[in-house]
């Protein structure tokens, strides 16, 4: 029991849990007492402002005044701030410096968008979207890849064409998809992070799941549903209409969750999770091909498995296995018959043992309360683009230009491509594509030993971790050979006739095909080692506090050993303010990344053509070899951020809620780029990047326990300010030179989408604001939760939707997607979650649960572009849960 300023806390087994620190009743401020109550640490407790229920909503101030970048989301807050699909990372989305792809200049979506199902890639404090270290109940789940692939400049939702020729989709910044049903609390830091967290420039985001209980059975089983007609679309070009006639999305989405905690004894017990996510869509296809339409599918499973066991003399031991399967399939509207399916199968193991070794007398210095925390991790991990399909050719099925004077149309691919035999404009063609870029796959395997040492000492806690892992990754395709360009039968020339090459499968009577790209299979690996150790004490001296801590990293990729000094330190003068100031140093750890995509190889450009007096079309003669796409050099730094923050904590006299105030200040600096001699087939990297990000954020945040029929409502306030600004966007630079990358002209100038991006910052909306207000009802039965993001009105871009051709001044004459200024809107985009209890059952409840997604139909100012002219608005997603 806890003596605060407002009464008596009593900790319990439930309150009490790890995940939360502070558990599930408290709110705390920053505080450091004397050394003489030192275990109390830090916040007072606040009894009487929480319901007596495990399920929470947002907390600033989670337990200790150094962790004041640090925000709680708990059960409630997940279900109110997600988006209703299922996914919990768009829960995390209203955080004052968390950032997620935001695209106002084509805010349309399509079936694609709505077949992937895979977590929302975010961005914390101006981190790339793969520099966050991510974690599942303490485990790390971050990819060795990232999401980014060297080749891969668009996603598959966004191909206006053919996908990429050596493009691999499907790659993610985590290697667990879990389910937003599954989620018992997520921990985010922003800033001020202690050294006990590494591998990141972002932030660190620790999703926790329900601990096996040996106390009694538990479980809950979760449904829900959204089809096309629970979404209201509307057209959002810039005329309000549909050109292209793009149908609106046809689609279901269907999501499953069920956990069952069972105890094995009074010590032991067991959790045994499952959930998945479907999708179904229908996409229209060019109106040439035959059949016109593709139905495609898509789906997402979580497993779990957790086994916790308690010693009689208080040691612990914990077994966890996850399992994300992961399948989305693709049709390409633009190639009659090339299907590929995105998959992502990914294992997890890990296993921990904690010890509680109690004192040490060491002479000059004692060690007290010391606890031993061993572990071992084991990651299996795969992706693969797969397709039976490794031959492409790209014809004409008709061909008119009034300009040029010439005149063509085939019957000859009738059957599964039907071309019009008469323009509907000046310059008007029809491709006729088929065939696919055959196959490709990636592996991983990861195994870690880790162990940390806890222990007080000389009146403060002392913290030691070290680990050391092991990653062996793959990637394999199976070639391909793709045939463009082409050459057809002009009647009024007559040297234009030709004659095909026996068995030639790019040439029939009246066109040949002259270019074509030939990869043979590929099979390549690539292993590295990483060792890191860190180091940390906190400790009070009267009203101040200090926590310093070093990381050290090593790996055998960049042969580095990098030094990631951590300080933190707090003034506390009483129970209800506390400022804290941090400086801290976060090392990169996408050390892996690009070795894992080093010596992929690109093939070689043929090409050919006939003799103008036999008409015979002529062998096939070398143009261009690509050679492999290397990144390998000696001499590269490890890239880091450097972060000053300032945090005011303070509860007011008034409300008793807690108010927060941040301001953080970090310099990117060594980042990877694109080196100034690199070149297409030589891909150098340099330590010539640079980022920037500023914000000041403000939050408030208060539980009241009602009265009556209210049984408890929690309110959450912010605003922020954000600006970020870098020198490249992407891992791995531009790929202009070979064709992969989208061309923008804006101001009368031509960019590639990372010197746009350079230009431009990361287009995050300048001032934003959240307002979240939960609340549950008659003990329970009823649930409300409200709240709203606020966009504010800013200066920004937008696309045109018109291509025109400009050249650039490194890579010549391109089409381009024009760019212009655009006065966006203020856009609020409020959301309801509902809760219902229908009956009980057995000793369990059964819920009716709604939510509401942009419950004012409020589009923004987004803009879409004739390719995807449907912004949703207003959506429903209904379901329920069973849980006892």
């Amino acid at each position: 029991m806890t003596d605060g300023l407002w009464g008596n806390v009593t900790m319990t087994k439930e309150t009490n849990r790890p995940a939360l620190r502070v558990g599930a009743t408290i709110l705390t401020l920053a505080a450091v007492p004397p050394d003489s109550v030192l275990a109390q640490q830090a916040f007072a407790l606040d009894p009487v402002t929480l319901a007596e229920t495990d399920e929470t909503g947002t907390e600033i101030a989670t337990g200790d005044a150094d962790d004041s970048g640090t925000t709680a989301l708990g059960a409630d807050a997940v279900q109110i701030r997600s988006d209703g699909s299922g996914d919990a990372n768009t829960a995390l989305t209203s955080l004052p410096n968390v950032q997620y792809r935001d695209t106002p200049f084509d805010s349309g979506v399509n079936v694609d968008d709505i077949l992937d199902l895979k977590p929302l890639e975010f961005s914390i404090s101006g981190g790339r979207v793969s520099g966050n270290a991510i974690r599942l109940n303490g485990t790390g789940i971050g990819s060795a890849t990232g999401n980014t692939h060297p080749h891969t400049s668009e996603d598959l939702s966004r191909q206006t064409g053919n996908p990429g020729t050596y493009s691999f989709y499907g790659l993610h910044s985590q290697t667990q998809f879990v389910p937003s049903a599954m989620v018992d609390s997520i921990e985010v830091r922003d800033s001020n992070i202690s050294a006990e967290y590494g591998g990141f420039e972002g932030g660190v985001v620790d999703y926790t799941l329900t601990q096996p209980d040996a106390a009694r059975a538990s479980g809950k089983v979760s449904l829900s549903f959204q089809n096309d007609a629970l979404v209201h679309y509307r057209l959002g070009t810039e005329d309000g209409d549909n050109p292209d006639r793009v149908p609106k999305p046809d689609f279901s989405k269907r999501e499953v969750s069920a956990e069952f905690n069972q105890p094995l004894g009074e010590n032991t017990a067991v959790i045994f999770g499952f959930g998945r996510r479907m999708a179904e869509a229908t996409k229209a296809k060019e109106p040439q091909y035959r059949p016109l339409t593709a139905d495609d599918d898509s789906r997402s499973d979580f497993w779990r498995l957790s086994l916790a066991h308690e010693f009689e003399n208080g040691d612990q031991l914990e077994l966890n296995g996850y399992l994300t399967d992961y399948s989305q399939g693709w049709d390409s509207p633009w190639t009659q018959d090339y299907h590929l399916d995105v998959e992502t199968r990914n294992l997890s193991l890990d296993a921990s043992y904690t010890r509680q070794l109690g004192g040490f007398d060491l002479g000059p210095a004692s060690l007290s309360n010391v606890k031993l925390t061993l572990g071992a991790v084991h990651q299996d991990n795969e992706a693969s683009n797969s397709t039976d399909q490794n031959t492409f050719l790209s014809w004409f099925g008709s061909y008119f230009s009034t300009l040029r004077g010439q005149s063509y149309h085939t019957d000859a691919f009738d059957a599964w491509c039907d071309t019009p035999d008469t323009p509907s404009a000046a310059e008007d063609y029809h491709a006729c594509r088929r065939g696919g870029y055959g196959s490709k796959s990636y592996s991983d395997t990861r195994n870690r030993i880790e162990a940390e040492l806890e222990a007080d000492l000389g009146g403060g806690r002392f913290k030691f971790g070290a680990y050391v892992e092991r990653v062996d990754a793959r990637q394999s395709g199976d070639g391909f050979t793709s045939y463009t360009s082409s050459t057809y039968l002009d009647a009024s020339d007559p040297f234009g006739s030709f004659t095909c090459p026996a068995g030639d499968p790019a040439c029939i009577d009246d066109q040949y095909l002259r270019a074509r790209i030939v990869q043979d299979a590929y099979d390549i690996s690539t292993d590295a080692t990483l060792a890191e150790a860190y180091l940390e004490y906190d400790r009070s001296f009267g009203d101040f506090g200090l926590r310093g801590g070093l990381r050290f990293s090593y790996n055998d990729v960049l042969k580095n050993t990098d030094i990631a000094p951590r300080l933190s330190a707090s003034w506390t003068p009483g129970p209800d303010f506390a400022v804290v100031a941090g400086a801290n140093r976060y090392f990169s750890g996408e050390y892996i990344s690009y070795a894992i995509h080093d010596a992929l190889p690109r093939g070689a450009n043929e090409r050919r053509s006939h003799d103008a007096t036999t008409g015979e079309v002529g062998a096939w003669t070398p143009f261009l070899d690509l050679g492999s796409y290397s990144y390998t050099q000696d001499g590269l730094k490890t890239p880091y951020v450097d972060e000053t923050s300032l945090a005011v904590m303070y509860r007011d006299a008034w409300t008793r809620g807690t108010w927060r105030l941040k301001l953080i200040d970090r310099q990117g600096r060594d980042q990877f780029a694109r080196s100034a001699d690199s070149t297409g087939s030589n891909n150098l990297l340099s330590n010539d990047g640079t980022t920037e990000y500023r914000s000041v954020s403000l939050e408030y945040e208060k539980r009241w326990r009602g009265g009556g029929a209210l049984d408890d409502v929690g309110l959450y306030l912010s605003g922020v300010w954000a600006d970020s600004d870098m020198s490249n966007d992407t891992y791995f630079g531009d790929e202009g030179d070979i064709g992969d990358d989208e061309f923008i002209w804006y101001d009368g100038r031509s960019y590639t989408r990372n010197e746009f991006d350079q230009r431009t910052g990361r287009r995050d909306i300048p001032v934003r604001a959240t307002v979240e207000l939960g609340s549950n009802w008659k003990n329970g039965r009823f649930g409300l939760g409200v709240g709203a993001d606020v966009s504010f009105a800013y200066t920004g871009v937008r696309n045109t939707d018109e291509r025109e051709t400009h050249s650039h001044p490194t890579y010549g004459a391109r089409t381009h997607d024009v760019y212009e200024d655009y006065e966006f809107d203020t856009a609020v985009s409020a959301f309801l979650t509902a809760r219902v209890r229908l009956a009980q059952l057995r000793g369990g409840d059964l819920d009716l649960n709604v939510k509401v997604a942009n419950l004012f139909d409020d589009t923004g100012g987004g803009t879409a572009t004739d390719s995807n002219p449907w912004i949703p608005g207003r959506s429903f997603y209904v379901g329920t849960t069973y849980s006892w």
